[in-house]
């Protein structure tokens, strides 16, 4: 049986950035980079939409990743918000040192993947 992106459960990592989100799509590969802004978060939760989504993983950051949150509550998406520092712990647990907006969100979209946080 050939296993589709519809049928290949999909764990979203996001890192919240003030003005920027990036998005990883684990175990697609996918990147995006998009504006934290209600336009391109709405623009971006269609995109999510077309995919499998188990589950959708950001940390807490006080504030900036509300808004991406509710759209993804409202959208009926499965959204968790977790601690940072267990995305930190783990990313030391697996060895990931370095740091970018974009190697944060895939470490997330992993840990979503490998902890499955409820």
């Amino acid at each position: 049986m050939n296993i589709t992106e519809s049928q290949t459960d999909i764990n979203v990592g996001v890192d919240v950035g003030k003005s920027t989100l990036d998005i990883v799509l684990h175990p697609l590969d996918l990147h995006f980079s998009v504006p934290n802004d209600e336009e391109h978060i709405r623009k971006i939760i269609q995109v999510l939409k077309h995919h499998n989504i188990k589950r959708i993983v950001t940390e807490a950051t006080g504030r900036y990743e509300h808004a991406f949150v509710f759209a993804c509550d409202q959208a009926e998406l499965p959204v968790v918000v977790v601690n940072p520092t267990s995305i930190r712990r783990y990313a030391q647990a697996i060895g990931v040192l370095a740091k970018t907006d974009k190697i944060d969100a895939r470490v997330i979209a992993s840990f979503a993947a490998t902890i499955k946080p409820e």
